[in-house]
């Protein structure tokens, strides 16, 4: 926009609260923008000027003045503006504009804002020489997606949803910009004010055609119009027809002058896809989905017709900036033995790894498969069932020995497998039969009848048998939900109540585990083991002790572990899989899958053990059995995040890098902050030449993991292809310090003309 067309605008040099004005920027019907810098911190900044076009001008050159009459309104609006300008203020979302903070001065109100780099949304579609795909829109429209839910989630409306209102950062990254608090303000300015006004409150093709109602309310369906429309121009190659103009049609000509998504699309584009566009863009919003989140939802559907093999396969959301996962975590649960048969747990992720199969190109990026905690399930009687006909017996036993029961309870509190010692070193005369009983010497009367305060005594004894078994109880919910930092307290207060109980010291190395301390749980597993090495419940805090040794790279004392933990519970299908992990980080893919397989005929649901069976194969070059084991996989839990990126990766390998890109997207739609993900899908994109999309994901992956040699390496190149020199010999000669064996950075770098 000329600075002509801003005749109000604020001169260059002028400054507002430190900010000099660099230039205007833009204008609406009640706000002029402007680039601002400090010449201090050498910070640019946007700034927003409160100027409603019709009521405002300036009587100096720099201060606002209104008419009088319209006092009542502009003190109104001037209010919900700070107001509004503070709420934004609170919006923390990577893919918003920063608004930094309101300043009141010159008789009026500035928003200022983070400034951002890069080009609009519209700017990337018009310099484009060939309609982009569904799957280069997902790494600009996913994040968008994020971001309204986020700010819905906030009870507020953007409002303004337009390719011009989407910025594309240098580096990839698409942010919402331009919130339309200002068009909110003018909305009810026009209402209720004086006299009617018109403010610019509607964006021609992409505003609803109730935002220019007097009466519409705010509802989140306004921005899933404005969204729609927005993905129609990026994929039609134009707006759809604008909203008011329809309205007129089909009142006039009782006809609807939409042209329906699949005959303007410029690609091949599944119907699902267009149909959810098309319902988005009703001119009546109950008819289109009522949140970002259906309409993403419905983006997402798929036929189950088989699709043509010339069809654009998009990724599993069109907006979906899924990461692809490394196939680097094998998924090894810990796991406490006060839990119930079958409760998930989650571990810590295994360090990322690469095998053979990824090393024709050093940009790929696989990891064997993930942490998720598999259902525990043996063959045969359960740990609870065995337990239950121990007591039985036991039971029954002491009511034959005219034993009292509460003793007997007492005394097995806490699912002990075996009595502690101080239970074995109990006089035997109350188990003998009663003719023996007879023969030993009699007590005095006076020991038989225990006077009270014994009695008292022996209660309190007991008492904190029974409290720490309430206690190890009450830990193992706090855990079971999440809390485990509050769980350790409890299970701290049960070992101090009974040292012995090796629940809670197992239980406690678990919240230890999860809250990132490694060497607390490490110790805890250690004391449960010393308490009982040689009962089955041992093979637990065995098995969590193994992979804190993995963890610290000590794989025979790992191998040791695990072994003890099988050789007490050869039943244990969790300690067969972690075992072949083990193998796996050996590269003895045979010994690895041949403990897989154990793994998965004790529990053939065991779907973890299917995705890392499937890395195995993937080691051994056999991508074709390694994609059947991650289907297996991903039909037994679809949300399994390390199978879809593993299954990403064996369509990589099979050369079909649509559905890699399809499987990458659809793990990241579960863990957005997977960098291996990130790596595998800005590969593919890298070979394709999309520099740009390339660039978005590669600078995800720097952003999550500033130490990945490959994310560098990665971002790199895409700035090499986008022509970005500078940029690029940067991010090249950063991989080659993490990394010096990384031969592609120094080759760029060669080609570049300087040294690495």
């Amino acid at each position: 926009m000329r600075t002509t067309d801003m005749p109000f605008a604020l001169r260059a040099g002028t400054m507002i609260t430190g900010y000099e004005v660099v230039r205007p920027i833009g204008a609406g019907g009640f706000g002029i923008t402007y680039e601002g810098y400090n010449p201090i911190t050498e910070r640019r900044v946007a700034i927003k000027e409160f100027f409603p076009r019709g009521i405002a001008s300036r009587d100096d050159a720099t201060r606002i003045a209104y008419s009088k009459q319209d006092d009542e309104i502009v003190s109104w609006a001037l209010k919900r503006f700070a107001d509004s300008t503070n709420r934004l203020a609170k919006l923390k979302h990577p893919n918003i504009i920063e608004v930094l903070n309101y300043v009141a001065d010159n008789g009026t109100g500035y928003m200022v804002m983070e400034h951002v780099e890069g080009q609009t949304l519209e700017d990337w579609l018009r310099a484009r020489k060939t309609p982009p795909q569904l799957s280069e829109l997902g790494p600009i429209f996913d994040p968008i997606f994020d971001a309204l839910e986020y700010v819905h989630s906030n009870g507020l409306i953007h409002r303004d949803i337009a390719p011009d209102n989407i910025m594309i950062r240098a580096d990839g990254r698409p942010v919402l910009i331009d919130f339309g608090a200002l068009k909110i303000i003018a909305e009810h300015t026009r209402a209720h004010g004086p006299s009617p006004k018109s403010f610019g409150v509607v964006k021609a093709n992409y505003s609803p055609p109730e935002q220019s109602d007097d009466g519409g309310g705010v509802d989140p369906r306004m921005d899933v119009y404005s969204l729609a429309a927005t993905i129609y121009r990026a994929v039609a190659g134009k707006p759809p027809v604008d909203a008011d103009k329809r309205k007129t049609d089909t009142a006039l000509k009782g006809e609807d002058s939409y042209i329906p998504l699949a005959k303007a699309a410029q690609m091949t584009v599944p119907p699902e896809f267009t149909a959810a566009i098309d319902a988005a863009l009703s001119l009546r919003p109950k008819e289109r989905p009522a949140t970002i989140a259906e309409l993403r939802a419905r983006l997402a559907a798929r036929s189950t017709e088989t699709e043509p093999a010339t069809a654009v396969i998009p990724p599993v959301t069109p907006m979906d900036a899924t990461i692809a996962i490394p196939p680097a975590a094998l998924a090894q649960e810990p796991v406490a033995v006060s839990a119930p048969a079958g409760a998930d747990y989650t571990g810590p992720e295994a360090k990322p790894y690469t095998p053979s199969s990824a090393t024709p190109d050093p940009g790929q990026s696989y990891s064997p498969p993930g942490n998720e905690t598999p259902t525990v399930r043996r063959s045969g009687m359960s740990v609870a069932n065995w337990i239950a006909v121990v007591l039985v017996l036991l039971g029954a036993l002491a009511v034959l020995l005219h034993r009292p029961i509460i003793n007997l309870v007492d005394r097995m509190s806490g699912f002990r497998f075996t009595m502690g010692q101080e239970e074995q070193q109990q006089p035997q005369q109350k188990q003998l039969p009663k003719q023996q009983q007879q023969q030993q010497p009699r007590r005095d009367a006076e020991d038989d009848r225990r006077p009270q305060r014994q009695q008292q005594q022996q209660q309190q004894q007991q008492t904190p048998s029974n409290d720490a078994t309430a206690l190890l109880n009450r830990a193992n919910d706090l855990q079971r939900n999440g809390d485990n930092r509050q769980a350790v307290q409890v299970y701290s207060d049960a070992i101090r109540l009974d040292p012995t109980l090796v629940n809670a010291y197992t239980g406690r190395g678990l919240s230890y585990y999860r809250l990132g301390d490694g060497d607390r749980a490490f110790d805890d597993y250690s004391v449960a083991i010393r308490l009982e090495p040689n009962t089955q419940r041992a093979s637990i805090p065995y098995l969590n002790r193994a992979i804190v040794w993995r963890e610290r790279l000590n794989i025979d004392r790992a191998f040791d572990d695990i072994n003890n933990a099988l050789r007490l519970d050869p039943k244990f299908a969790l300690a067969f899989n972690t075992r072949a992990n083990l193998y796996y980080d050996r590269r003895d893919y045979d010994k690895a899958i041949a403990d897989y397989n154990q793994a998965i005929s004790l529990d053939p649901t065991y779907a973890t053990a299917y995705a890392n069976r499937a890395n195995a194969w993937l080691g051994k070059n056999q991508p074709q059995r390694a994609l059947e084991d991650f289907s297996v996989a991903l039909r037994l839990d679809p949300k399994n995040v390390n199978a879809l990126v593993g299954r990403g990766n064996a369509y990589d390998d099979l050369k079909d890098g649509d559905r890699a890109i399809k499987d990458y997207t659809e793990a990241l739609r579960y863990d957005r902050n997977h960098v291996n993900a990130y790596i595998n899908r800005g590969r593919i994109y890298l070979a394709r030449k999309d520099f740009i999309s390339a660039l978005s994901d590669y600078s995800d992956a720097v952003r999550l993991d500033p130490r990945r040699a490959l994310a560098h390496q990665g971002r790199g190149l895409a700035n090499e292809g986008l022509g970005r020199r500078e940029e690029a010999i940067k991010d090249l000669r950063e991989a080659l310090r993490i990394d010096s064996s990384l031969t592609r950075s120094r080759e760029a770098l060669q080609r570049l003309g300087v040294r690495p």
